[in-house]
């Protein structure tokens, strides 16, 4: 009789720390901010942002609902690998956070210029072919890798090249201002498709045709989010640049 006690007791002591602990992870991983922390530029009809491990667990529920005044967050980019063997451990579940609550998703690949193009290519299409994402894949190019700046344009082409012959989907180039104007604008690579940063400073370049997003920011608060998110405003051309136009089945 006493040990049928002890044991009624300890079912009922764990079932309290199993409910106190998905509590207290619901609350880690609810956040709801006012508004967006920032100014968001004027006269650009999407919203975006772009997360990595670095941003922790992330209630994509809380993401989807936000609306602050007529903006809210339309389309999320996951990364998903770096060089030739570092895959974020965050990238699968963020796409399927973003798969639930019905937010268009791409990926990105971190590129370094020191390495391989063919090999950081096959890489990343490895990491997220399974995915059914929406959006076209990008390389980040922000390092040089010690590359002279026509060798390093040549290296982004073949991985380019490579994923678009995996993927059957051409990617896009995401850099900053400065390193596109020095190494991508007067370039082989120039009619690329373009995602370019520049935070607290005008960004004229989007006045270019395939210039079609621009990350203003790196310090946002979005509802979901515990840390600052980096936010994006894009072109409307983007549905038909950017979002992947598949067949219907």
């Amino acid at each position: 009789m006493k040990f049928s006690r002890i044991l009624v007791l300890l079912v009922a002591l764990l079932s309290i720390v199993a409910i106190g602990y998905i509590v207290l992870q619901t609350k880690r991983n609810s956040f709801v901010y006012p508004d967006f922390g920032v100014e968001v530029p004027p006269n650009y009809p999407l919203l975006g942002i772009d997360v990595s491990h670095h941003q922790g667990d992330i209630n994509f529920k809380e993401t989807a609902k936000m609306n602050t005044g007529i903006d809210s967050i339309q389309f999320v980019y996951i990364k998903a690998s770096e060089g030739r063997n570092f895959a974020d451990d965050k990238s699968a579940e963020n796409a399927t956070g973003c798969a639930e609550n019905k937010l268009k998703y791409g990926f990105y690949h971190f590129f370094h210029g020191s390495l391989s193009a063919q090999e950081q290519a096959q890489f990343f299409c490895e990491q997220i072919k399974s995915h059914p994402f929406d959006l076209i894949p990008v390389i980040d190019v922000e390092i040089t890798g010690g590359l002279k700046p026509l060798v390093l344009v040549d290296s982004v082409l073949v991985f380019m090249d490579k994923v678009e012959e995996i993927l059957e989907v051409r990617p896009m180039i995401y850099t900053y201002l400065s390193f596109y104007a020095d190494y991508f604008e007067n370039s082989k690579a120039s009619n690329e498709l373009y995602w370019l940063a520049a935070y607290d400073q005008p960004n004229p370049y989007m006045q270019k045709e395939n210039v079609i997003i621009w990350q203003f920011t790196e310090k946002a608060t979005v509802d979901g989010i515990a840390s600052a998110v980096d936010l994006n405003v894009a072109k409307r051309t983007f549905y038909t640049k950017v979002v992947i136009q598949r067949p219907i089945e």
